[in-house]
């Protein structure tokens, strides 16, 4: 038993030391090649993640979203950035759900190529995946009520078995 703790200690004390706001300026830094910039954030380090309060997302100047809670999780093998109470700007909420609860990205060292994404919102619930190789990105979308709301965003979705796609490439 003894030879078991030793490693998830050290794995335990590697992920508290883990340069969180580094790994979170970064993202910053990837955002910023596509003109996307969060500003107004603020950052709080709680030892096993990065809690990010009050974000605003602008594009080119104008403001597209505001977000209310950003969770970073590097657990090395197991990493998540949870976006929570995202409320999309009124500019864009016929291209865009109005408001987003959660949307989940979860990347893991089981499915090295790939990101997992799944949702939650005034639109329903959706489901999908970032192959990192390919540079794709797939939606499944539940076929809800609510996600009629939005035409825009049904006119560029496509019916399969499993519900309501969406693909696009980066």
């Amino acid at each position: 038993m003894r030879p078991l703790l030793y490693p998830l200690y050290l794995l335990l004390l590697i992920i508290i030391l883990l340069p969180k706001e580094k790994l979170y300026y970064t993202f910053e830094q990837l955002l910023l090649e596509k003109n996307i910039v969060l500003t107004g954030e603020t950052l709080d380090n709680r030892y096993l993640y990065l809690d990010v309060q009050n974000a605003t997302v602008m594009m080119d100047t104008i403001n597209i979203a505001a977000i209310e809670n950003i969770r970073l999780t590097p657990w090395i093998f197991f990493n998540q950035l949870t976006l929570s109470q995202v409320t999309v700007s009124p500019l864009y909420r016929p291209f865009f759900p109005g408001a987003i609860e959660t949307m989940t990205l979860t990347y893991s060292l089981w499915h090295p190529l790939s990101l997992q994404l799944h949702g939650e919102g005034d639109f329903g619930q959706c489901n999908g995946d970032v192959d990192l190789v390919d540079q794709k990105v797939r939606l499944v979308f539940d076929p809800t009520p609510e996600l009629r709301r939005y035409p825009l965003l049904v006119f560029k979705l496509h019916t399969e078995k499993e519900g309501l796609v969406y693909e696009t490439t980066f």
